[in-house]
């Protein structure tokens, strides 16, 4: 044991020894491979272990089946594989109708396997296909094609159980009862997903995605004031899951279907709900813009858009609760901004019909502050599209003065509390604010400046930043 010492303690490139009296180490990391620190087995030992790894290694040992025979009878075609078939034996013997029997028995037990012992990864009905949450169940499905590999038969839908239970919803479809005219036909809907996955999605929507629609709403509309929306709205919900599951899912083939179902389901629900209260169905409406400027869909995107604006404009303020049409309103007004912008087109909503809401009780003044800006940014945007001859230099002027206003006039919740020059490979300073309405703001106030300033038409030295050089530290 004193050898082992001396020679290094594995702890640092400086073995112990030589550390304490100074010297330069003549193992250093190589101390632990020194001769004197190698164990050998015994002779009885290495028999042992040598037994050992031939058992291991004749239990490991690949099984190759040739089964070109079997494969090239499928391909041959029913109706000569039918002929090859009978021409070897007219019946069936014992010993297939066994192995055809072990088939299906391997295939009963694994369905009820992966059912019973997996709660999150199971199969439930989407339309006329299967989908199945995670790797293994798809490894599982690809597992039953290969022993069984005629086309399944279509299943039953699931039955209500702990281990893969699916909400159902009521909605009302366009056509009416032939016999009553005034009666609407009813169906009965299912989530694409069970309810375990569905809470795990809610639950993400609660923690994370609803912060997307909240950046210029501190009361947090979305969630924490609508959460009992969630039981009393199918649609909401719907739309909710919809949003949630572009977050938390995987990019791959099968996330991007299962947000698609979502997606369609959340469509649907919202079509056959037309009835339920308002709330749930500007709040589902609005979360599905999200969901498309978030995937790019921008054809769909533009008829969701037009339909957010149409149940805003047709509830108006009077018949909905003002603290909620208001954050879907500044929601859809950001996504109407942008789709605007690319498309070269003014606003769905005229910037003559928004309406400002003063700082109260029920508007905090960082969100009232930040919706000016993006409300500047849209009258500029809306300037823009026009056709270049059309353009009025004196109204983008104005609208550089009203943008150099609200910097300089900025309230303290709106204003930086910390700034830090750049440093390194890194242009940009790094600045912190306090709140998400802040950071929007601020934004908006930098977009609508680059906007104006690449017309050409705004004069650099009226610049608030020329005027006050240290602004965004006030």
């Amino acid at each position: 044991m004193l050898i082992l010492s001396n020679l290094g303690d594995e702890k640092t490139p400086t073995c112990g020894s030589c550390n304490r009296l100074g010297r330069t180490c003549k193992w250093g990391l190589r101390a632990s491979f020194h001769p004197s620190r190698v164990s050998q087995l015994s002779i009885s030992d290495s028999k042992n272990l040598r037994e050992v790894e031939l058992g291991r290694r004749h239990q490991n040992s690949l099984t190759f089946v040739n089964e070109t025979e079997e494969i090239e009878r499928e391909y041959n075609g029913p109706d000569e594989a039918l002929v090859e078939h009978e021409s070897s034996q007219d019946t069936p013997s014992d010993s297939t109708l066994e192995t055809e029997g072990n088939r299906l028995s391997v295939i009963e037990e694994q369905h009820t396997r992966t059912s019973r012992d997996h709660n999150d990864h199971h199969t439930v009905p989407v339309g006329n296909s299967l989908l199945q949450s995670g790797s293994e169940s798809r490894l599982s499905s690809q597992g039953l094609q290969y022993l069984h590999p005629q086309p399944p038969p279509i299943p039953n839908p699931p039955i209500y159980t702990p281990g893969n239970n699916t909400s159902v919803v009521t909605v009302q479809l366009q056509r009416r009862h032939e016999n009553f005219p005034n009666i609407m036909l009813e169906e009965l809907i299912s989530w694409p997903v069970n309810d375990h996955v569905k809470a795990r999605l809610l639950s993400a929507y609660f923690q994370g995605a609803s912060r997307w629609c909240e950046v210029t709403d501190s009361p947090k509309s979305f969630s924490t004031l609508s959460s009992h929306l969630m039981i009393e709205s199918p649609a909401f919900a719907a739309a909710a899951a919809a949003l949630a599951s572009i977050m938390v899912t995987k990019r791959d083939e099968f996330s991007v279907l299962l947000a698609d179902e979502l997606y369609v389901f959340a469509r649907k629900t919202l079509r056959g709900l037309e009835l339920e209260h308002r709330e749930g169905r500007i709040l589902a409406i609005t979360l599905l813009c999200m969901y498309c400027s978030a995937l790019g869909n921008t054809v769909e995107g533009k008829s969701t858009l037009r339909e957010c604006a149409e149940l805003l404009l047709a509830h108006g303020l009077h018949n909905a609760p003002y603290r909620v049409l208001t954050a879907c309103f500044w929601v859809f007004a950001r996504q109407d901004i942008w789709a605007s912008y690319l498309s070269g087109r003014p606003t769905i909503i005229p910037t003559e019909n928004w309406e400002l809401a003063q700082p109260g009780p029920d508007v905090l003044i960082q969100d009232s502050y930040s919706n000016l800006a993006i409300w500047i940014a849209a009258r500029i945007v809306n300037e823009l599209s026009k056709q270049p001859a059309h353009i009025n230099s004196i109204t983008l002027q104005d609208l550089w003065a009203e943008l150099q206003t609200w910097v300089i006039e900025r309230p303290l919740s709106v204003r930086c509390v910390m700034e830090i020059e750049s440093s390194g490979d890194s242009a940009f300073p790094t600045i912190l604010f306090s709140n998400p309405s802040a950071v929007c703001g601020n934004s908006y106030y930098h977009t609508g400046c680059i906007l104006l300033l690449t017309t050409g038409l705004i004069p650099h030295q009226t610049s608030a930043m020329v005027i006050t050089p240290n602004w965004f530290r006030l």
